[in-house]
């Protein structure tokens, strides 16, 4: 199988349980959360957000061919973690040191919350560097998991 019909599949997966989870919890943020939003922007910000999966699916694709199974999670709470609260999706971007506001602007959560801020209008930066910053960290890590998918067949396969 061409390793791009597989990465492909993967992606489509990724994107179907990203979008029944972003429905769900825009749901529960209207229903419970006190959250109004139009149905265009509800629309708009639910497709960039289910878009905004496929860098992230990347990263997990490239991680699962570098890591063993059983250390796999760890290793993606070790990156996601830091990266989350190092790009302002915790702690408001102003509010964090000089240095990390600097370090935010190179990690893609910090790309992907910008463009879901732009969505509602509260977004830093015109939208289409974060769109081509998120570009290159998928294309990054596809080609990182490819590698990690030939290595890997070449053992199996001699």
């Amino acid at each position: 199988m061409p390793v791009s019909a597989y990465f492909a599949a993967k992606l489509f997966a990724a994107i179907v349980f990203s979008t029944v989870i972003m429905l769900l919890l825009l749901a529960v943020g209207i229903a419970f959360g006190g959250v109004h939003l139009s149905v265009a922007t509800a629309a708009k910000l639910a497709g960039i957000v289910i878009a905004g999966s496929i860098p992230f699916s990347a990263m997990g694709l490239a991680i699962g061919y570098f890591a063993k199974p059983n250390s796999a999670p760890a290793v993606v709470n070790l990156i996601y973690l830091p990266m989350a609260f190092c790009s302002g999706l915790w702690i408001p971007l102003f509010m964090l040191p000089h240095g990390l506001r600097v370090f935010a602007k190179f990690l893609p959560a910090f790309h992907m919350s910008q463009l879901a801020l732009n969505t509602v209008g509260m977004g830093m930066d015109p939208a289409w560097g974060h769109v081509e910053a998120l570009i290159a960290f998928t294309l990054i890590c596809l080609g990182l998991a490819a590698w990690g998918y030939r290595r890997d067949e070449g053992k199996t396969y001699g």
